[in-house]
């Protein structure tokens, strides 16, 4: 219990705990954390892309693992539409975690949307880019909404044989702001695009993996105290590596 709150009590010591063992799948991402929400009206600068993970329409739908300390841990089949360009590997899950934490959503939010630097709490990330930011964010009343492009390599030194996986993933923002300009809440949605092939160049020498559709959800609760959310669904393609490995190492991620 002390260490967990000793790691919740500095924004980039919480965010490299929820990022522990994510390394093999996610991203920024990795939920690029974060489908992600807004791209319709842009999608004249961005590739095609398809949201392939069907995430349920409420917290029922997930099942209660354990808890560490102040972090639940929760996990649900990852289920995907038919329509979905996508196949995912029998027997995967999507993994999420729940805490609370004694930080300023501001300071989340500033070491969270700082994409080049995600490399520095992020277990094994290697490099981590955002493209195609859209100028525009509209805005609809106290709500605002962004799209970007996010693309981020894993590397696993530890892990002898396994080559690096890249994802490139639409990342959509949702934030709705108080009357200060602060906000009371933030979502980034990560969804891996379905066409990179006249955008983004080949990925060589490491693996194309799959984001279904991972997502962090930060909701103030007072000044001082943050509500996180985290989820994941991702398919790393290691065929090499058990289900039953795979799964573990998520189950663990926070």
């Amino acid at each position: 219990m002390t260490k967990v709150k000793q790691r919740l009590s500095h924004p980039i010591a919480f965010h490299k705990h929820l990022a522990q063992s994510l390394a093999l799948t996610w991203l920024g991402v990795l939920f690029t954390f974060f489908a992600l929400n807004f791209f319709k009206e842009h999608s004249s600068i961005f590739p095609s892309f398809s949201s392939s993970y069907a995430p349920g329409n409420s917290d029922s739908s997930w099942v209660h693992l354990e808890t560490h300390g102040d972090v639940e841990l929760l996990r649900r089949s990852i289920v995907l539409d038919k329509d979905s360009p996508y196949t995912s590997t029998p027997g995967l899950y999507a993994h999420r975690a729940v805490a609370t934490v004694d930080i300023p959503i501001e300071a989340l939010l500033h070491v969270f949307r700082d994409t080049p630097n995600n490399k520095v709490w992020v277990k094994d990330l290697k490099e981590a880019q955002e493209f195609h930011k859209s100028g525009a964010h509209h805005k609809e009343g106290n709500v605002q909404f962004s799209t970007s492009l996010v693309r981020q390599l894993y590397s696993f030194p530890v892990l002898s044989g396994i080559a690096d996986r890249e994802y490139v993933m639409e990342r959509k923002m949702k934030a709705r702001e108080n009357a200060n300009g602060s906000h009371s809440a933030v979502t980034y949605e990560y969804t891996s695009l379905a066409n990179t092939s006249d955008f983004v160049l080949p990925c060589l020498g490491c693996v194309r993996a799959t984001n279904f559709g991972s997502k962090w959800k930060f909701t103030a609760l007072d000044e001082d105290k943050t509500k996180v959310e985290a989820e994941i669904a991702v398919d790393p393609k290691a065929p090499g590596l058990t289900t039953f490995f795979v799964n573990l190492l998520l189950k663990n991620w926070p």
